[in-house]
């Protein structure tokens, strides 16, 4: 009886062990996937911060070079300004959102589709860089914000840099303490909000300073006449697409008071279009703004002020997206719309 017990105990302490190392191996093998997991981040991030930092250098480099090639100031002569804040000092940013991580599940998981990145910078040379290039008053800095995912070098390499105004690519996470870090010393902050497809007529940038005023600490502006253009078949038509509670616009600006916001908001905090109006009351009420100066758009009874861009993307990716009702094609004067 002994026996049996014995050689039923040994053969349990064999299969316990068995098991034990059947165990030990799995959670062997996991660490070592883990480690080498940990391992490739590590260089990945190393490199992609190597890279970044031989961007920004390059950047700064460019920066220096552009302000002593360039005699900006005298395209400032033409940039609106009332006598009675010559000693204000206004910076404004004009930011164009790309590959932002919200849109990212419709790429590929790995990276970006580089047919999608290479038409979208083809499309924002062609169009939005043209349109401000044009513009009368270049007293602006334009930013490229991208999401923190994508590579900032490689978008970089696609860009002519042949402009005669400021550009910056910043990482989506950066823009925050970029914006606080350059409105040091100034006294208004104006950020402006345009998609990379569009384009905006030859004052914009004067009209957003026309309405600077230091008793109204937070203004939002906006345009409601303009028209469609489709890339495929060259033809204008009218939009007539409007949101009842917010701004739909394509050059939405926020305008703030430095000294009495005390913060460098952006107008992508205030939210998408319909959310704008509800948005600049929240921010009002956090800086105890009793009297709120919301201009939620300015409506045009004249020449269309921008033009909403819809273009073929190369590649499988596509946005889907809400297209309007589209009336009678127009026919549109793009010199007048160019100042011409």
């Amino acid at each position: 009886m002994k026996r049996a017990k014995n050689s039923y105990s040994n053969k349990l302490d064999k299969n316990s062990k068995k098991y034990f190392y059947k165990i030990l191996a799995i959670v062997i093998l996991l660490a070592f996937i883990y480690y080498i997991k940990i391992i490739e981040k590590l260089r990945i991030d190393t490199t992609f911060n190597e890279s970044y930092k031989k961007f920004q250098t390059e950047e700064i480099n460019e920066e220096i070079k552009f302000k002593k090639n360039n005699n900006i100031n005298v395209s400032f002569k033409k940039c609106f300004q009332l006598q009675e804040y010559s000693k204000i000092r206004v910076i404004h940013f004009i930011i164009t959102r790309f590959l932002i991580d919200i849109f990212s599940k419709g790429f590929p998981k790995k990276d970006y589709n580089s047919d999608y990145i290479q038409n979208g910078i083809r499309v924002m040379e062609k169009y939005l860089l043209t349109s401000l290039e044009n513009q009368s008053c270049k007293d602006f800095i334009w930013i490229l914000m991208i999401g923190n995912k994508a590579n900032i070098t490689y978008i970089n390499s696609l860009f002519n840099s042949n402009n005669s105004f400021e550009k910056k690519i910043l990482l989506q996470r950066e823009l925050k303490n970029f914006l606080r870090n350059k409105t040091k010393g100034y006294d208004v902050l104006i950020t402006t909000r345009i998609d990379y497809d569009d384009e905006i007529y030859y004052d914009a940038v004067n009209d957003v300073r026309k309405l600077i005023n230091i008793n109204k600490p937070i203004l939002v502006h906006g345009y409601n006449n303009g028209v469609y253009y489709f890339e495929t078949n060259g033809k204008y038509y009218d939009f007539n697409y409007k949101h009842e509670q917010g701004v739909w616009s394509i050059f939405i600006s926020l305008i703030i008071v430095l000294k009495k916001v005390n913060d460098a908001y952006n107008v992508y905090e205030l939210g998408d279009h319909s959310f704008i109006k509800k948005n600049i009351l929240s921010i009002s009420k956090i800086f105890g703004i009793k009297e709120l100066n919301y201009e939620p758009t300015i409506f045009d009874s004249g020449e269309p002020k921008f033009i909403y861009t819809r273009q073929n993307y190369s590649g499988s990716f596509n946005f889907t997206v809400h297209v309007p009702k589209i009336s009678n094609e127009i026919n549109f004067n793009l010199n007048k719309f160019y100042g011409k």
